[in-house]
């Protein structure tokens, strides 16, 4: 064999190893859980409920610095985060038609409620990913309870952890990983655990 077509094939071969690595390179860090129930009576009480509410999130998450604008606008995203969380999931719920009626508004009567708290909150810096790979990650951290609008009796949950994956420095990839996507991929996982939940084939996206 020639040195060239040596060098050729430990190239192509050094590709094709680097392919699954660099897919994993380009996604976020960390991930949603599956819905949890306390027990298989539990599951089989979700699949009954034919409506679901979702309401704004808690938040717990806090942000230290001494720049009061920058608390400020911590706050205010915070609280957007809040409502834009349960829009985006109460959206993808209604894309999966697994229930007759999806609200954002507290329902009369008997239907399951999805609420949670968002317990982290960094936006994070794409000026400081571009330049570092590492400072100013995005982080998004929640749990979503699912239970009984009327008892409260709860049903399921999900752990949301997510963040950037860091990146060799000047890796565009990095920068675009924001909260806002962190919280469209926890929405599909959750609608997808919800829809299988009552019967319905999964979209299958979610992370």
């Amino acid at each position: 064999m020639s040195a060239s077509k040596q060098v050729g094939g430990w190239g192509l071969r050094s590709l094709r190893l680097g392919l699954p690595i660099l897919m994993l390179l380009l996604v976020a860090c960390g991930s949603t859980s599956k819905l949890r129930t306390e027990s298989a009576d539990a599951r089989r009480q979700i699949r009954d409920y034919d409506r679901v509410e979702v309401i704004n999130f808690d938040a717990t998450a806090t942000k230290k610095s001494d720049d009061e604008q920058k608390l400020a606008d911590f706050l205010g995203a915070l609280a957007e985060a809040r409502s834009h969380f349960a829009d985006r999931i109460a959206e993808e719920l209604t894309e999966r038609g697994a229930f007759s009626e999806v609200s954002r508004d507290p329902l009369e009567g008997s239907a399951l409620r999805v609420s949670g708290t968002i317990t982290r909150f960094e936006e994070g810096n794409v000026a400081a990913r571009m330049v570092t790979g590492f400072a100013g990650q995005a982080h998004f951290e929640a749990t979503v309870t699912v239970t009984d609008n009327t008892t409260g009796e709860l049903l399921g949950s999900f752990d949301v952890d997510r963040n950037s994956w860091p990146l060799p420095i000047g890796a565009s990839t990095n920068a675009v990983q924001n909260v806002g996507m962190f919280m469209n991929g926890a929405a599909n996982r959750i609608a997808d655990e919800l829809a299988a939940a009552r019967g319905v084939k999964p979209k299958g996206d979610g992370k």
